[in-house]
């Protein structure tokens, strides 16, 4: 078996070459040694880090950054969107902040990469009052 793939662990993006014979399998063209592992995985299944939005419950905000705490297979990314497109964002945050632990029973947590400063919000709601 010969594959060619585009390597996306590092930004040089290199092409690698990989081979299978009697069950060795060797990958060449990687510039780095990550392409080898990024190769090695998948071929075995691949994995995403996993980032998207989150509704809040504030109009100046509405939509939060978030990502999960690790890769997961790509082929589970219908599941974990499913749940996440069921979270409202409360409150404060800031980024690194866990806003759901847990997810699918798999350890795996819900983090914001952005944040929300909900006095803010409020005081700008305010602000917006006494200038009608």
């Amino acid at each position: 078996m010969k594959r060619t793939m585009t390597c996306i662990a590092c930004p040089r993006g290199c092409l690698l070459n990989i081979s299978e014979t009697d069950g060795n399998i060797t990958v060449t063209e990687n510039q780095c040694s990550r392409g080898v592992d990024y190769a090695l995985q998948e071929l075995k299944e691949s994995l995403r880090m996993l980032t998207t939005t989150v509704r809040t419950s504030g109009t100046d905000y509405p939509r939060l950054a978030v990502r999960l705490s690790r890769d997961v297979p790509l082929r589970l990314f219908p599941d974990y969107m499913k749940v996440i497109s069921r979270i409202i964002h409360k409150g404060s945050c800031i980024p690194g902040d866990i806003l759901a632990e847990n997810l699918l029973d798999s350890g795996i947590d819900l983090i914001s990469t952005g944040a929300v400063n909900s006095e803010v919000a409020k005081s700008n709601d305010v602000d917006s009052e006494k200038k009608v």
